[in-house]
This record gives C-alpha cells, structure tokens and sequence, in this order.
C-alpha cells in the first residue's frame, strides 16, 4: 500500500504542475483526458491491492502499476512540451528593443539592492527568466515584492509619460519604489511612500486593520525617540537602498495607515502617478483608492494596482475606473499589473504591453 500512496503522491505532484503552466486552453484538454487515465489505474491498482494475494491479483497488479509508470512518464513529457510552448512564445518579446534597452539600463543599476534580496516565487510556480522573479529580504519570510519585470513595466509608463509626482500604498522594503523613484528622478519629481509594516511584522498578508493602527503608534513613538535602529527592517532597507541608488532626495518613506493617515500625510501634493499594492483582502483595495482621490490630478494620471487576480483587488481596480472616468489596461506579467489612465499616450501602455513575456497568454 505504501507504493501505492508514493505514486498517488506523485501523480499529484505532476497535475499540480501542470496546472502552474499557463497554456490554459491545450492544458485543460490535455488534463481532462490524463486525469481520467490516472484515476482509473489507481482505482484499478487499489483494487487489485484489496482482492488479496492470489496469483492472478499480483500479476493484475503488476500490470496496473506499470501502465501507471507509462503515463507518468508521459505527463512528464507533456509538461515539457508545454513549458517549451510557452518558452517559444516568450522570444519576441523578450528580445524587443525597449525590453532589451531597459534591461541593460536596470539590470547594473538595481544589482546592489538585488544581491541583497533572495529570489522566490509562490508553490508550483516557475520564473520564465530571471526578470521574471519577485524577492524578499533574506531574514523574513513575508513580504514579497514584485517581479523585476514588473518593476520595469512601471519604470517606463512613468519615465515615458513624464510623470512627476508619485504615491505609493505600500512601501513593504522598498522595492518597487526604487523603481518609481528613479523614473521620477528623469522627470525631476518626487515619490510619497507609505506603509504600516504589518506584513512585515506578522509575516502575513492578512491582518487585522486595529493591528495596523497599533502598529503605526508603535513605530512612530520610536522615530520620535530617534532610536532608527529598532524600525523595521523593511523601512531600513529602502532607507539604505535609496541613497544607495542615489534617490534618497527623490522619495519620502513614511509611516502611516490608509486611509485614515493619507491626508496628513500627503499635504496638498497632487499626484499624476499612484501605486495601489496595500492590503489585499476585503474591501481595503477601494479604500486605498478612495483615500488618494482628493489628492490626484483629475484631468492626467496613472493609477497601477498589482495583484489584481485577487478578487479584492480587482474590485479596487474597478472602483478606480468608475471613480475617476479612467481607462483600464491589463498587463499580463506574473502578478497581473493593472493599469487605470486618464490623458496618457496609450501606445505608451501598449509598448509596455508588448514587451511582457506572457502577453500572448
């Protein structure tokens, strides 16, 4: 019985695999016909396990365990050929100009921040090149940041449209702000980056908002004290990271929960550039988007969410389109960034969209 339980394990494995790959369409053919399979030899396997020891059940046995083998070993070949399926159709873009130009300008100049991160995905997830990874600080588990790409993406839209003043809802360690920061220092602009480093703290995404509130009390007594050190490593690492990057001057990292924090915090800036990446759960994402409102520019901004295959998000993200008049663009990168615009240069959005590895997907 144990072998039994060893290749249901992985067979398991293999379909979860499998469902990582992005090929939907060809995937779910494939897996609607091999799921039927599988499942039939392991029935037919746990049968002839339970009919006992006779000669005629072990020999029945024998035969199942090795059709078995047979299809694992041809799953195995399928996800070859997919992943290499998806591996072709990511050369056009990945050898683009602007892709290839903003590589070559971003790749040097972040490698003092990145050699300091670990690389990670999420379970069953493989990166298509090394753009294609999130990171996170070596000493927490959570959070993660965006991919590379992604950071890229937002880099372009902001240097491209010359954008010139940014906020930011979460800073986490500061990853994605090196990248908005350094596309505001072409325009002359500035970056507001604000965060409650809860995340941080639980090593989860989820959180109770009076957490967060506390949280804030918290660390502001301890900036008032002056004692830096006890801040939380993710504040110090974009601190560090910034004057590494030499845009220490360019963003403001602040402390602060949204939305009721936002308007002492931003003052009467008016932005034409606003990130939404805070919490991802409940109804926070549109209260992000509500507490920024006042302070954008009505008539010319972009609004970038992240993670929109989360249902919380997604709602932000539409709230956005509805509250501002806006227009929506999905860029198919790993965490599915979302653009909402108003009185931007679309082909500037469509150039980033074809420069992302999946945007056949």
């Amino acid at each position: 019985m144990n072998l039994f339980f060893a290749i249901a394990s992985l067979v398991v494995s293999v379909i979860a695999l499998l469902l990582a790959l992005r090929n939907r369409k060809r995937l779910k053919r494939y897996l609607g016909n091999t799921s039927i399979q599988l499942t039939t030899s392991l029935s037919d396997a746990q049968e002839g396990s339970d009919s006992g020891s006779s000669p005629g059940s072990h020999g029945q046995g024998e035969r199942v365990l090795e059709q078995l083998l047979h299809e694992i070993q041809d799953c195995r070949k399928h996800i070859e050929h997919l992943r290499g399926e998806a591996l072709t159709l990511a050369v056009l873009p990945a050898c683009h100009p602007t892709r290839v130009a903003l590589c070559e300008e971003l790749r040097p100049r972040m490698a003092p921040i990145t050699d300091k991160l670990t690389q990670v995905l999420f379970p069953n997830q493989l990166p298509y090149d090394e753009l294609d990874w999130m990171y996170r600080m070596p000493e927490r588990k959570f959070p993660y940041s965006l991919t590379f790409e992604e950071g890229m993406i937002m880099y372009q839209l902001i240097s491209s449209n010359k954008l010139r003043s940014g906020y930011e809802i979460a800073t986490a360690f500061g990853f994605s702000s090196f990248f908005i920061a350094l596309a505001l220092q072409l325009n002359a602009g500035k970056l507001t980056s604000v965060d409650a480093y809860i995340e941080e703290e639980k090593e989860d995404y989820l959180y109770e908002h009076s957490a967060a509130r506390e949280h804030v009390e918290k660390l502001r007594e301890i900036e008032r004290a002056g004692d830096l050190s006890k801040l939380p490593p993710g504040l110090r690492f974009a601190r560090e990271g910034a004057k590494l990057l030499g845009i220490e001057d360019v963003v403001s990292y602040q402390i602060g929960c949204s939305p009721e924090d936002i308007p002492a915090v931003v003052g009467d800036q008016v932005f034409d550039f606003a990130f939404i990446d805070g919490g991802h759960f409940g109804e926070q994402p549109v209260v992000d988007v509500q507490s920024i409102l006042p302070s954008l520019n009505k008539d010319r901004f972009l609004m970038m969410f992240h993670d929109t295959q989360s249902e919380a998000v997604a709602k932000g993200v539409y709230s956005a389109v509805k509250l501002t008049g806006g227009e929506m663009f999905s860029i198919h990168t790993r965490n599915r960034l979302v653009a909402v615009a108003k009185g931007l240069d679309p082909q500037t959005i469509q150039e980033c969209r074809e420069i992302t590895l999946r945007q056949y997907l």
